[in-house]
């Protein structure tokens, strides 16, 4: 760790990943290491360094980020490995778990389509469509935009850039696509 108790080091998180990637099993790790990472991130990239030390500081920033999202993806393969032992949530991360949570329910509305497709269940289908044609999804633009008709024949903006707007899915994944607009998630703010 480093000097500030919600500061961890270069050193330490390469320590975790060593013995991560030493061991076939999933490691326990402090439930706030994802925090701390993006607090000495935060803390490291908001220093008004110049010159030599800034470009040091740019190079940990890499370093430090690129470490942590390894350590993330070293533990996800073996929360995917078959033939491993049970999976011990408790040696999970929040965060971890919320990647976890999202696959099982992709995982679950794949079976849901397949389901009712070979079935025979059409209805199931259309509910299904109705669903997706009704969700909205909120986004920030990044570039202006003209305004346009939404898939649901509804006028939007015109938009400029930092502007805030509820879109149809269909419209938002347009322009997130297009890199016109970052998608917003409400629900982590």
């Amino acid at each position: 760790m480093s000097e500030n108790e919600n500061d961890i080091s270069l050193k330490y998180i390469y320590e975790l990943l060593k013995k991560e990637i030493e061991n076939p099993a999933l490691q326990q790790i402090e439930p706030d290491t994802y925090q701390k990472v993006a607090t000495s991130l935060g803390s490291l990239k908001g220093q008004g360094f110049e010159g030599v030390e800034a470009k040091v500081r740019d190079r940990m920033v890499e370093l430090l980020s690129a470490s942590a999202r390894l350590l993330f993806e070293v533990r996800q393969r073996k929360v995917h490995e078959e033939g491993s032992e049970p999976l011990d949530y408790s040696r999970l991360t929040d965060e971890e778990k919320y990647v976890l949570d999202g696959e099982q329910e992709a995982a679950g509305r794949l079976d849901e389509v397949v389901a009712a497709t070979t079935k025979g269940r059409p209805k199931v289908l259309e509910a299904i469509s109705g669903r997706v044609r009704e969700k909205r999804i909120v986004v920030r633009f990044v570039k202006a935009q003209e305004q346009f008709v939404g898939v649901d024949m509804t006028k939007y903006g015109p938009f400029q850039q930092e502007d805030v707007a509820t879109l149809p899915l269909e419209n938002a994944r347009s322009f997130i696509e297009a890199g016109a607009a970052v998608q917003v998630h409400a629900r982590l703010l």
